[in-house]
This record gives C-alpha cells, structure tokens and sequence, in this order.
C-alpha cells in the first residue's frame, strides 16, 4: 500500500470505524496527552496558532482547547467521519475550528501561517517520500512542528499501513532543529517519542532534552534515529599511535594548503600538519588560549576564523566534552555543515558547504 489513492482510501474506510467510544479510557492515551502539554509549557513557547494534522474524532484537539484556551487551533483530517465525531466531541471548544484537508494534495493549509503544527500518530502511516514532502511543506507555514511516532524497531512484523521513519534525518533535511523525548512507558513493549522541530528552538527544550535523557537512561535514541551519531570519548591505549593515525586521516580529507580549525584542548602539539594551516580554537596570535566561556563566544569563534578562511573544523577526542556542555554551538555544527568524518577519535566538519548533503549525514564510522 504505497500510492496516495490506496492510502487515503483505507484511511477513509476506517474513519468511518474509528470512533471516540472505545480510545478515551486508556491509560497511554493519558500519558500521551499529558507528556505533550507538559513539553509545550516546560518550552516557555506562547503558542497562538495551532495546526493539528490528523486529529481524527477530535481526543487530542480537545486536550489542546482546555491547555491552551486563548489560542486558536485548526484541526483538519482527511475523514469526513472522523470530523463529524471530532464536531461532537469538541462542541464547547470555542477555540477549535475543524476542516477537511488532503496531505497528498497540494492546496495550502487553511489559516495561513501557525506557530504550532501538531501530528500524533500520523508520519508513521505513511511512507517515507511522503512524510519527507509533508514535512517540507509544513515547514513553510509554521514555526515548530510536533510529532509522536513510534521511534524504535518493532519485535513483530509491521503492518502494510505502518512505516518507521528516521524523524532526526527528515527534519534536518528540511532545515529544521529538532530535539526529542523518550515517553516514560511503552506500551506493548514499543517505545514512543516526541520530537520538535523548528527553524530556531528554545534554549529551554534543549536543556529539557538534556534533563530527561539524564533521568531517563534506558530510552537511548536507537542508532537509525539520530541523523548524526554522537560517540563517546575514549582515552586510546597507545596515544603517539592514535595521535598519528588521526594526524594522518585528517591529511587525507583536508586538502593542501587548507586552513582547517583544531579544538583538542591544547593536547595535540605534536601533530604534525604539512601543507596546511592549523588553528587552534580557540585562538589568540596563533596560539591555544583555552576552551570557550560558552556557546556564544564559541559561535563568535567559529564565524571569526570562517572569515580568516578556515574550510573545516574538528573536534579532536579530548575536546569530546565540548558536545554536551556547549550543546547549542555543537548543534549549530550539525545542523548547518556537512559531517565529513566521526569515528572515537575525530569529528570533521566542512564549513565551506553550507548546506548539509544527505550523503554525508550519517559521517564515517
């Protein structure tokens, strides 16, 4: 079932099955709602306009009503049952206008432009290439996007109407930031995930991210979800070897006579670099002046030396700690250039190429 005609004609078929009645009791479905709310408040966000997609018989447009009763909200779905159901169960929403609207069809989303697009349960029902153009297009009209899917491989086979996306990787490609959060239960033994998207996040969901992967360690983000992986920093046994093997790779992908940028803490200088130009970050006459006072004057660096000409930057194995405590400059990496190489030693970015190309995303490993 890959064609947009076969798939919304099985969506159609089951709206008029799929009712209210038998999905408000769960327990899930609770958690569900509340870890959402609760993740929209803890961004500090004033969300005015909000665009549900999918809403179904209306359970969670009406959770979005009571939790944010000044906002306007527009919830659409293909089924004209599923409306009628969403029209009676949101009867006292004053805030909530319902409309029909076709993801596969190209007309604009009624309302024009929204802070807040919401879809729960909704990308996994459909296949990749599509879910890549919804998320483009509906990027376009909003600021944030916030999607719950199931985010880990299944035990038992998956259905024809279920696909398992790498939501990381689609987000990235469409120019967004995103973060995610691990929900506290499975249910059925299947993990799910939040996941917001957006041209320019909060600094408050990064550090909710941070906070909950901390208290929460026994949800990792499996491997296929992340765009680029981050490893973990090890001591090499022999450091003279791991020293050279790394001096040696980044002399095979920095081309003669290219000025690259060093973060290692001031703990490489024995490297030798022939031909190219090093500089340390962060950097005063040339020389290592210490690990920057934060993000911002990481980022200041960064674009300082740019402008010197330097075409790549690379985390050496002792500056690994740089990724989680300067979360938001190491983010600005990923997102903006492409990763050239990552392996327990060194991270490569190239800082002449803007734009990130999905053949590099993944980097070496």
């Amino acid at each position: 079932m890959n064609q947009p005609a076969e798939i919304n004609t099985y969506w159609n078929k089951r709206g008029r099955t799929y009712g209210a009645e038998s999905r408000l009791a769960g327990h899930y479905h609770r958690l569900q709602e509340s870890f959402l709310i609760d993740v929209l408040k803890l961004s500090g966000v004033p969300y005015r306009r909000i665009l549900e997609i999918g809403c179904g018989f209306g359970r969670m447009t009406k959770v979005l009503a009571d939790a944010f009763p000044d906002s306007a909200i527009t919830a659409l779905d293909l089924s004209e049952d599923q409306l009628a159901n969403a029209r009676t169960y949101c009867w006292d929403c004053d805030n909530v206008t319902l409309a029909r609207h076709d993801l596969y069809s190209d007309q604009p989303f009624p309302g024009g432009r929204f802070d807040l697009a919401i879809a729960v349960e909704v990308f996994l029902h459909h296949p990749n290439g599509a879910v890549r153009a919804f998320i483009n297009r509906i990027a376009e009209s909003v600021d944030d996007v916030v999607n719950i899917d199931w985010c880990e491989d299944w035990q038992a086979p998956i259905s024809d109407h279920v696909w398992m996306h790498n939501y990381r990787l689609l987000y990235r490609e469409a120019g967004l930031t995103s973060v995610s959060f691990a929900f506290p239960e499975k249910v059925d033994g299947k993990q799910q995930r939040l996941f917001v998207a957006g041209h320019s996040l909060p600094e408050a969901l990064h550090r909710l991210e941070r906070l909950i992967q901390h208290y929460n360690p026994h949800a990792p983000e499996p491997a296929w979800q992340s765009a680029v992986q981050t490893p973990r920093a090890t001591v090499p046994e022999n450091w003279d070897l791991a020293l050279r093997t790394s001096a040696t790779k980044l002399l095979s992908l920095v081309p003669d006579g290219a000025t690259f940028i060093l973060a290692d803490d001031g703990q490489w200088p024995g490297a030798a670099f022939p031909g190219r130009r090093v500089l340390p970050f962060l950097e005063r006459d040339g020389h290592w002046w210490g690990p920057p006072e934060n993000d911002e004057a990481a980022l200041r660096e960064l674009e300082r030396l740019r402008a010197q000409g330097a075409a790549y930057f690379v985390y050496a194995w002792p500056s690994f700690w740089w990724m989680e405590h300067y979360a938001r400059f190491d983010q600005h990496l990923r997102q903006n250039f492409p990763c050239l190489l990552q392996n327990e030693q060194l991270i490569v970015y190239q800082l002449t190429c803007s734009v990130p190309r999905a053949d590099f995303l993944a980097g070496e490993q």
